[in-house]
């Protein structure tokens, strides 16, 4: 039986928001490397431009654009998740003394307390997101960052987008480009182990 039966609704509320919160964080993070990142290497119709595939003299300019976006939304929505999973682990014991006047077994007290801890394991993997970011993938975002710039700068040369680039500056950014897609992968799988823990916690 699940200890979050006999709590109070924001208790229930707090643990559902948690595991919507942190589902969605992975799964929106994770497109970024199934969909998003690998269209830059795919071929478009000519009809969009004066070749068959996109310039990776583009790409980094794109990636930023996406980057950018992910930068403004998934912290805030992780850390929402967290302090959701956070409010539920620390109140969890206090809401069920409240609640019930029944005597405490051995089992249901462990159950509890595995319950609590699971929760709290759950929201520390969703907001990992934020130090993984900075300390694992920092490198490989500034050297990005690096190229889109020098996109910027030939763009305003009038080069057409950034598109002139030679044969070795593609492979340098193709390889960034694989490498943040593997990095960004595995950020995604903090908070959908945040998401697993939190079903755990609350139906088994």
């Amino acid at each position: 039986m699940s200890a979050l039966v006999g709590t109070s609704s924001g208790l229930r509320v707090a643990v559902a928001l948690g595991l919507s919160g942190s589902a969605w964080c992975s799964g929106a993070i994770m497109s970024f490397s199934t969909f998003s990142i690998p269209t830059l290497f795919d071929p478009i119709p000519s009809v969009f431009a004066n070749t068959n595939t996109l310039s990776l003299g583009q790409a980094p300019s794109i990636w930023e654009h996406l980057y950018n976006r992910g930068k403004k939304t998934m912290p805030p929505i992780a850390a929402t998740a967290a302090l959701a999973f956070g409010y539920a682990a620390y109140y969890l014991v206090e809401d069920l003394s409240s609640s019930s006047k029944s005597a405490q077994s051995k089992l249901v007290l462990e159950s509890v307390l595995r319950t609590r801890n699971l929760l709290a394991l759950a929201g520390a993997l969703t907001v990992m997101i934020v130090p993984y970011t900075l300390a694992v993938m920092k490198k490989t975002n500034a050297a990005l960052g690096v190229k889109a710039s020098e996109a910027r700068e030939r763009a305003k040369k009038g080069e057409v987008l950034g598109l002139s680039v030679g044969e070795k500056e593609e492979a340098e950014v193709s390889r960034l480009l694989k490498r943040w897609n593997m990095l960004n992968t595995g950020r995604a799988l903090f908070p959908l182990a945040g998401c697993i823990l939190g079903i755990v916690a609350v139906f088994f």
